[in-house]
C-alpha cells in the first residue's frame, strides 16, 4: 500500500526570511546620504553649540539659562522630584532603545517589510550619532546647580532626552501612512508633543541642561526625523519602482510593457 505523504502548506519560515530581505529598501547610495545628513546636522549643531558658549553676543541666553535654573531649584519638592524622575525615564536611552526595538518588530511583523521600521529606527540613529558628537565637541558644562542625577556625559549642550523624545514623531509618520482615521494621527501627535515637553523639563528640572540646551536638543530631534524621513521615502519609492518593473516582466526578458 502506497504511503501518503503529508504535503506542508503555508509559506515556509526560509521563504519568508528571503521575502523579507529582498524588501530591504536603502542601498549605498541612502547609506552615503544619511552620512552626509549627520554630517551636515552635526555641523549646524557644533556651530551653534560654539556661538552660544564663546560669542559673548549669547551672554544674556546664558544668564537667561542660569536664572530660570535657580528659579527650577527653590521649586523643588519630594513630589515633583519623582515626577521629574518619570518624566526624564520616557526618553532615557534604556527606555528609548526597549520602546524603538519593540515599535520595530512589531512594524515587521506586520506589514512584513522594513519600510515602517524604518521611518522609525533611522531617526533616532542619527539623532543619537549627531548627539554624541555634537556634546563631545562643545563640551558645555552643565548647569551649576545640585542636580539630582548622573551622567556618563559630563557636557550639556544639547538635551539627548529631548531631541530621542521628539524622534519619537517616526511613530507619528507610519500612524499618518495607515491610519484610517485622521484623529488617530492628531493623538499620536499630542502624545509625542506631551512626551517631549515632559522629558525637557524634567531634564531642565533636575538640574541636568539648560533651556537653550533643551530648545536645540527638540530641534535636532525634529530635524533628524524630517530629513531622514524624507531620505526613506524616497528609497522606499526607487524600491517599489524597480519590484513594479521586475512584475511586468520589463528588462528581465518577459513581455515589453
Amino acid at each position: 500500500m502506497a504511503q501518503t505523504r503529508t504535503v506542508r502548506t503555508g509559506p515556509r519560515p526560509h521563504a519568508d526570511r528571503a521575502r523579507l530581505r529582498d524588501e530591504w529598501p536603502l542601498d549605498r547610495t541612502d547609506a552615503a546620504r544619511l552620512a552626509g545628513a549627520y554630517a551636515a546636522i552635526t555641523a549646524v549643531f557644533v556651530g551653534m553649540g560654539l556661538l552660544l558658549t564663546r560669542v559673548s553676543v549669547a551672554a544674556s541666553l546664558v544668564r537667561l539659562d542660569d536664572r530660570i535654573e535657580r528659579w527650577l531649584v527653590n521649586q523643588r519638592t519630594p513630589g515633583r522630584d519623582t515626577a521629574s524622575w518619570w518624566g526624564s525615564q520616557l526618553s532615557e536611552t534604556g527606555t528609548k532603545v526597549v520602546v524603538t526595538a519593540l515599535v520595530c518588530i512589531a512594524l515587521v511583523v506586520a506589514f512584513r517589510r522594513w519600510y515602517e521600521a524604518l521611518l522609525v529606527a533611522v531617526p533616532l540613529v542619527v539623532e543619537a550619532a549627531a548627539f554624541l558628537t555634537v556634546t563631545l565637541l562643545v563640551d558645555r558644562p552643565r548647569p551649576d546647580v545640585p542636580r539630582l542625577d548622573g551622567s556618563p556625559v559630563g557636557s550639556s549642550f544639547p538635551s539627548g532626552h529631548t531631541a530621542a523624545a521628539v524622534c519619537y514623531a517616526g511613530i507619528v509618520v507610519v500612524v499618518a501612512l495607515h491610519a484610517r482615521r485622521r484623529w488617530w494621527v492628531g493623538l499620536a501627535l499630542a502624545v509625542v508633543a506631551a512626551v517631549t515637553v515632559a522629558v525637557g523639563v524634567a531634564r531642565m528640572y533636575r538640574g541636568m541642561h539648560h533651556l537653550t540646551d533643551v530648545t536645540a536638543g527638540a530641534l535636532l530631534g525634529a530635524v533628524s526625523v524630517l530629513v531622514c524621513v524624507r531620505i526613506v521615502e524616497r528609497a522606499q519609492a526607487r524600491h517599489d519602482g524597480r519590484r513594479a518593473i521586475d512584475a511586468n516582466g520589463v528588462g528581465t526578458g518577459g513581455p515589453a510593457a
